[in-house]
């Protein structure tokens, strides 16, 4: 697969090519629809499959002081599509230049003279340019001579699928209808930091995670039933999410993994956690042996919940 990052870096004579356009965030199964029809189409006509997005989200040009979380960073981004079988990825700045083109301009300046675009593949609420008014029926009046195809939406449980419904369901701790509309379990990366190691005097040594990317959604504050990726092997463990009122005053959010049946030194490892199942709320007990005995009983519950799900811990 080709990464760009800059339309200026494009280096190949595209003779033609089959295209869609979009935030992608998260990657989900309503995106996966979409790809599947670039790749047919790819396949049938012998052409390229070519995805445009942005190397940041278009909220952050528009509201910069406003905060905007993101279900994927850009290299998760760039490594799903390229396991997909994706040819071509074009990650762009969503910048004034970008925001400013009409619809027309997008696509006669971008679609037709850079990459000799044949076919365009739309999603179901998917549009470009200025004021979103490059749609199906625009491009279908405006240059005929391009096919566009539409993708319909994906509905799981009489809810649409969306990036904006997954984000929902992440805040509010519920992972496994996260799952159900990824397909995959959502994950955090990030570096094993030096925390207090309060978790090693009692039993419960953790590996504090540095997330990578500043603006990647955490879920809801509480305890989580999780697989960690470590040193290239999987782990089941237990992730607590929040401040830990019990041990401290401090509102500094931990992300903080107990990995079952491990004991190794990972300090500055680059490691990943997907979220299952949560367990329980965050809070604040009323003695240190009180907590104690709380971690060993979400032990055991995670442990019976992966014994429920068919996987082995």
């Amino acid at each position: 697969m080709r990464l760009y990052q800059s339309l200026n870096e494009i280096d190949i004579q595209l003779n033609s090519c089959v295209i869609t356009v979009g935030m992608f965030d998260g990657l989900h199964l309503g995106h996966m629809s979409v790809l599947n029809r670039v790749k047919e189409i790819s396949k049938k006509e012998n052409i390229p499959s070519v995805i445009l997005t942005f190397s940041n989200h278009p909220q952050t040009y528009f509201q910069p002081n406003i905060s905007n979380v993101v279900l994927s960073s850009l290299p998760e981004k760039v490594n799903q599509l390229s396991q997909f079988g994706i040819d071509i990825v074009i990650a762009i700045p969503f910048d004034a230049y970008i925001a400013g083109l009409s619809a027309h301009d997008f696509a006669s300046k971008i679609l037709i003279d850079q990459l000799n675009v044949k076919h365009i593949v739309f999603g179901y609420d998917n549009h470009f340019g200025h004021n979103r008014e490059g749609s199906k029926a625009f491009v279908d009046v405006e240059f005929p001579h391009i096919c566009t195809h539409r993708v319909s939406e994906s509905i799981i449980n009489d809810e649409v699928v969306s990036s904006s419904l997954i984000k929902s369901k992440i805040q509010s701790g519920e992972m496994q209808q996260a799952f159900t509309l990824l397909g995959y379990y959502y994950e955090l990366k990030g570096c094993v930091i030096k925390g207090d190691q309060l978790g090693r005097t009692i039993g419960f040594p953790t590996a504090n995670l540095r997330l990578d990317i500043a603006d990647k959604l955490v879920p809801r504050h509480g305890v989580y039933l999780t697989k960690s990726t470590v040193l290239g092997k999987e782990y089941f463990g237990m992730t607590n999410i929040g401040v830990r009122p019990t041990v401290t005053q401090s509102q500094e959010l931990r992300i903080e993994t107990n990995l079952f049946n491990f004991d190794m030194d990972i300090y500055g490892e680059e490691i990943g956690v997907e979220f299952i199942e949560r367990l329980r709320d965050e809070q604040k007990f009323d003695s240190f042996p009180a907590l104690v005995a709380q971690l060993h009983q979400d032990r055991i519950n995670a442990n019976n919940l992966l014994a429920q799900i068919h996987i082995a811990s």
